[in-house]
């Protein structure tokens, strides 16, 4: 075994759990030696670009994200695909329900395409990602739960113009940009 925990100090449960572990490590060389680390678990996430295959467009959505403004955006409102938090350990139901809530669509089926750990320096949190058909947007439209305080705006692009914006910035979301290279190679053609 290459690590042992041997205390976890919970140090924050408000938004998930904040907490410190106390681990054994067992380095390269042989050595152990004691390890401090702290670590977020607000739970697993999920998210789906939604596409238009044959009108080559997708759907993303705009909303205020606080870690943006406090590093440097100028209004903290990115864009980025559909996502929420995982519920009760289903990340298709979750998306399906986001998709929803998020963006006005209803869809019936998300099609999985694999799992990454987000930030696992930091966090506990693995993405699910999926993909999605959809037929039509009526128009672009504010969405979001109230009760979550969600004040979101979808909105329907064509995909060149969604994947040159990675490459001039106004894409900075990394769920959003993985979605955007995967679809380039595998759904529009691009790679």
């Amino acid at each position: 075994m290459k690590a042992k925990i041997l205390e976890k100090e919970i140090l924050s449960n408000r938004w998930g759990e904040y907490s410190q572990y106390t681990l054994e490590y067992i380095r390269n060389d042989g050595r152990v030696e004691i390890q401090k680390r702290e670590m977020q678990d607000t739970g697993h996430g999920a998210a789906v670009l939604l596409y238009n295959k044959e009108r080559r467009t997708i759907v993303l959505i705009e909303q205020f994200r606080l870690a943006a403004l406090l590093y440097g955006h100028s209004t903290g409102v990115i864009t980025e695909a559909c996502a929420g938090l995982v519920d009760d350990g289903d990340p298709h139901a979750t998306i399906i329900k986001e998709i929803k809530e998020e963006t006005g669509l209803t869809i019936e089926k998300a099609d999985y395409i694999f799992s990454a750990f987000s930030t696992p320096g930091a966090k506990t949190e693995k993405t699910h990602y999926f993909i999605a058909h959809y037929d039509d947007l009526q128009s672009q439209h504010t969405m979001g739960l109230e009760e979550e305080q969600e004040d979101i705006i979808v909105k329907e692009m064509p995909f060149e113009a969604a994947y040159e914006a990675i490459f001039n910035g106004d894409i900075e979301d990394a769920k959003t940009i993985i979605l955007l290279q995967y679809a380039d190679k595998y759904i529009f053609g691009g790679g």
